[in-house]
């Protein structure tokens, strides 16, 4: 429905784009675990973690988000679909989302370390569920 509603773009995947996007993920992690960054940082590379998450199973079903706004929101609805993923986690997903907007764009927020590390530990789990749909749904892929 996202695609016929011009929300979506076909797109031939490739295994070089997903392999550097997993590694990307891989170092947002790797950044959103170091404890001498603020907590606001950690937060936004653990949702650059999942959106780029979200991402590859995108990518890999042979889709990308049409340009324009929205890009986010529709990447991370997808995961309903893609890896079959729960409502509440897919909303949870959007309130980091929000969270990093308001960072951006509002000039900064609000994050405490908890909030930090649940949407790290929240990243990591998406991190390795993706992977194993990879090899299950996609082998070819990875």
């Amino acid at each position: 429905d996202m695609a016929s509603q011009g929300r979506l773009e076909r797109l031939n995947p490739h295994r070089e784009e997903v392999n550097t996007l997993l590694r990307t993920a891989a170092r947002r992690l790797e950044d959103a675990a170091n404890p001498t960054i603020h907590a606001e940082t950690r937060l936004e590379q653990a949702y650059t973690a999942i959106l780029t998450c979200a991402l590859v199973a995108l990518r890999v079903e042979g889709y990308r988000p049409s340009r324009g706004s929205g890009q986010h929101i529709r990447t991370l609805e997808t995961l309903r679909f893609t890896l079959t993923l729960e409502e509440e986690r897919i909303d949870y997903y959007q309130t980091l989302r929000s969270m990093r907007n308001q960072g951006l764009y509002e000039g900064g927020m609000d994050v405490s370390q908890a909030q930090a590390e649940e949407a790290i530990q929240e990243a990591v789990w998406l991190l390795k569920k993706t992977k194993a749909w990879l090899k299950s749904h996609h082998p070819e892929t990875v």
